[in-house]
């Protein structure tokens, strides 16, 4: 590609160059997630370089252009030093020469030296296209250019883990995972007057669970319940709709429910299966791999062991322990470990894995009814969102879940030597059991434990907190 050429292609990723205030940014939503907050704070913080993983269609691409409105708007950086470009482009992915002088073709659209006190910006997108891009980043942050890398891919790609790990200490990454409950609620009622201001000001649950403040948790959360009275349909409405769209906004923007399961199957499951996975590892049958998968999504939250799965699903056991560690690394599973007192300690044995989103297991599974008057089956997927909202806590050195004989805790958050947040889900109509519970808090000397009920009631009742899943879900 010639340089005349390479600049009419930047010219049309990067409109601001010509208007910073253009009718490009129409289509950048107002609503910004939390992690546009985390990166600004890196930007002015932190000298690495920053990569944007997760999934795909999560929303990495809008973030980037979130961040660039704020560096023009509120930071006063001049459009030309702010560059973006995605090596998804098909006239740079197509050739391997091109591929070879892109980056720093790309550098020098800038009049970026070293030594120069203007900073620059580059937000390069799905840069795992790029061969050895790593190495590229490596150059410029070793030599001091005055460039910040903000860099994105998708974190399906294995290819993409491993060229980020060689820049360990150069580079902060920032998760981008479907949107939680509770920013699905924030993005719904955006408009509902007060509905956000009054959930902003409710952020610090975890804080108090952790510290085991009992007393201060009730008043906390029936202030919050007091607060949110009037919005009480609109959260019942956003459960239900929830559990079934999940997290993947551009599955809201459709209106038929087999388009929305045409979509995250094409999308979410077969590019990752048949595009990202074959290109790490050649599947000779890769319908087995997607029975397995299938199978995962099948029983969230159920105790797996690999013999018993491959006998039952008709694999080859070495198809299940060479693929698993790929569907972790792809965002698509989330894989909880059984407890031990040592958590760090390498473990083998059997494990939980729960769906990284409910609508990937509806529209796998052809189903997108409301479970929420099924007590059994919402149960489960109550479950699955505890499990997506614990493995976000960055306080936790390990989470687990609990057996010991027919005694079982669905959660132990271990976040310190020998401190323990033990969590029982308990949201089907009658509840089971809980002297699993008991018996973990006995048995390490627990002055506090967690149940997760259906209920709105908040109350305490023999050091045990019974606290209505919404809540946990919408102040964490």
């Amino acid at each position: 590609m010639f340089d005349k050429n390479l600049t009419n292609l930047l010219s049309i990723y990067n409109p601001w160059w010509d208007d910073a205030s253009g009718h490009w940014r129409d289509d950048i939503p107002s609503y910004h997630r939390p992690i546009v907050g985390e990166i600004f704070a890196d930007l002015k913080e932190l000298p690495q370089m920053i990569s944007i993983t997760g999934p795909r269609r999560v929303g990495k691409t809008t973030v980037a252009k979130q961040i660039i409105c704020h560096l023009l708007d509120n930071e006063n950086i001049a459009p030309k030093n702010i560059l973006y470009f995605s090596f998804d482009d098909p006239e740079v992915y197509g050739s391997t020469d091109l591929q070879r002088i892109i980056f720093d073709k790309l550098i020098d659209q800038t009049t970026t030296k070293q030594g120069d006190k203007n900073l620059c910006y580059y937000f390069l997108d799905e840069i795992q296209r790029l061969p050895k891009w790593e190495l590229y980043l490596k150059k410029y942050y070793d030599l001091k250019f005055p460039v910040r890398f903000i860099v994105s891919g998708s974190a399906s790609s294995p290819i993409f883990r491993s060229s980020q790990e060689s820049l360990l200490g150069r580079i902060k990454d920032r998760h981008l995972l479907p949107f939680s409950f509770r920013e699905y609620c924030l993005f719904k009622m955006r408009n509902k007057t007060g509905f956000s201001e009054t959930i902003t000001r409710y952020g610090g649950l975890r804080e108090l669970l952790l510290e085991g403040k009992c007393d201060e948790i009730v008043t906390y959360l029936s202030d919050l319940d007091n607060e949110l009275v009037s919005f009480e349909s609109d959260i019942d409405r956003a459960v239900i709709s929830y559990c079934r769209e999940g997290g993947f906004p551009e599955v809201w923007e459709l209106t038929d429910p087999v388009r929305k399961m045409e979509y995250l199957m094409e999308q979410q499951v077969r590019k990752v299966l048949y595009e990202d996975l074959m290109s790490v590892t050649q599947y000779r049958k890769p319908e087995n791999v997607l029975r397995f998968f299938v199978y995962l999504l099948a029983h969230p939250g159920m105790e797996i062991n690999t013999t018993k799965i491959a006998k039952s699903i008709g694999v080859e056991r070495r198809i299940i322990e060479d693929n698993f560690p790929l569907f972790i690394m792809t965002d698509m599973i989330l894989r909880i470990q059984k407890f031990s007192h040592q958590p760090l300690r390498v473990r083998k044995g059997n494990f939980k894995c729960y769906p990284v989103d409910l609508a990937l297991r509806n529209a796998v599974l052809k189903t997108w009814d409301d479970y929420t008057a099924d007590s059994e089956m919402m149960g489960l997927y109550a479950e699955n969102l505890v499990a997506h909202e614990l493995c976000k806590w960055s306080e936790a050195i390990e989470i687990a879940y609990y057996r010991e004989r027919d005694k079982e805790v669905d959660f132990i958050v271990t976040h310190g030597g020998g401190k323990y947040l033990p969590i029982e889900v308990k949201h089907r109509k009658y509840m089971r059991k809980i002297d699993g519970l008991d018996h973990f808090m006995k048995k390490y000397d627990l002055a506090f434990g967690v149940i997760i009920t259906r209920d709105r009631t908040i109350h305490i009742e023999n050091n045990r907190l019974y606290l209505p899943l919404r809540y946990f879900l919408l102040t964490n």
